[in-house]
């Protein structure tokens, strides 16, 4: 386990949980110190999980003066690692435990409710249910029992969470709060100019709930099918699915025209976002996509799968577009449109660069959280 401490002062402790490695967890936590200008509040931050830290968390913790540890911990019930956390809570005494995720965090945050029982916790809901395994509902449950009160991202995710449940979960213990980002930061690029040559993107965690295979096969066909025009597939993240995802290309004979970018720092990924034309996720389901998000405010059209956690933020034909999940010649298909179609492309763009504007404000979900420390 490894500390770093920062000054202190007299304000308001909110002690966050997060994953160490690549996802939204980290997006989400420094969007929201981004957005405390004041700042009102004094931020712990403990990173645990069976990656290594991002250096780029790392570096954000030292550059913002945030006090952060990371523990590395093995998979599944880790009763040790459980007790270092507990340990960490007691020091720092926060006002608020934030747990980013519903699993097995909820036992140190308890351990330590129990000792100081005016501490009030958050939870924070973030995996799709449909993708959820029964331990996870179950912890689900305890989460329902002890937080003050359980965070999810859309009143979809509210309402499947009150029919699991029924009268264990009731109205005030859910609250929506959705993602936000700095949409000052995530905006749309210069360099997206030249006609003839495109360049198409994904970035996410390489795991198996993502549908790489069908976005590969997807891009095959339409370099197969698309004449007199130069088109490149860039995929950033890294995990467990890489080696399948590099074999696939290899035998579909794409290597030339598919590069993988590997883990992208937040400066890396703004670049990433600001050299594609084109933004694709192919999914087997979210909550709310922090990769979708920032796509939008990058102000590229999007076409995602249309699963449970992505078709309530791309409204098909308006802000993005929806294929049916694993059906890669439809998504060749609005890729090849899109690609033909630079009105398109342009309308779908600036369409959803408004309504990442207008839904994913950092700001807005900053004062949405400020009082539920309070209240």
């Amino acid at each position: 386990m490894k500390t770093v401490t920062g000054q202190g002062n007299s304000k308001k402790i909110i002690q966050h949980y997060l994953y160490s490695g690549l996802g939204g967890h980290g997006s989400v936590f420094f969007s929201l110190v981004g957005a405390d200008n004041e700042p009102a509040f004094e931020y712990r931050a403990f990173f645990c999980g069976i990656e290594e830290l991002r250096e780029e968390y790392r570096n954000n913790c030292l550059r913002l003066n945030i006090p952060f540890t990371y523990l590395k911990k093995k998979r599944g019930l880790h009763l040790g690692a459980y007790f270092t956390v507990f340990r960490a809570f007691r020091k720092n005494r926060p006002d608020v435990i934030f747990l980013h995720g519903v699993g097995y965090s909820i036992i140190p945050a308890l351990w330590y409710k129990i000792t100081r029982p005016r501490t009030r916790l958050l939870v924070r809901d973030t995996q799709a249910h449909h993708l959820k395994s029964k331990m996870e509902w179950f912890w689900m449950f305890w989460c329902l029992l002890i937080a003050k009160r359980l965070v999810v991202l859309t009143e979809a995710s509210a309402n499947g969470i009150k029919n699991k449940f029924g009268w264990w979960a009731p109205s005030r213990k859910l609250v929506t709060i959705s993602n936000g980002l700095d949409i000052e930061k995530y905006k749309p690029g210069n360099s997206r100019r030249n006609e003839g040559k495109f360049i198409i993107g994904m970035q996410s965690r390489l795991q198996p709930i993502k549908d790489h295979p069908t976005l590969l096969k997807a891009f095959k066909m339409i370099k197969d099918q698309l004449t007199g025009i130069s088109v490149t597939l860039y995929i950033a993240g890294d995990g467990e699915t890489m080696p399948a995802i590099k074999a696939l290309v290899r035998e579909l004979g794409i290597e030339k025209d598919v590069k993988l970018y590997g883990m992208l720092n937040e400066q890396e990924l703004l670049s990433f976002m600001q050299s594609l034309d084109i933004y694709v996720h192919a999914t087997f389901g979210e909550t709310l996509s922090n990769s979708i998000m920032q796509a939008m405010a990058s102000g590229l059209p999007v076409v995602a799968s249309d699963v449970w956690g992505v078709n309530n933020m791309v409204q098909h034909a308006k802000n993005g577009f929806l294929y049916p999940s694993e059906n890669a010649a439809e998504l060749a298909s609005w890729l090849k449109e899109l690609l033909t179609n630079a009105a398109l492309r342009k309308e779908s763009g600036s369409n959803a660069r408004k309504f990442a504007e207008d839904h994913y404000s950092n700001k807005v979900m900053f004062e949405s959280y400020k009082k539920l420390y309070s209240n």
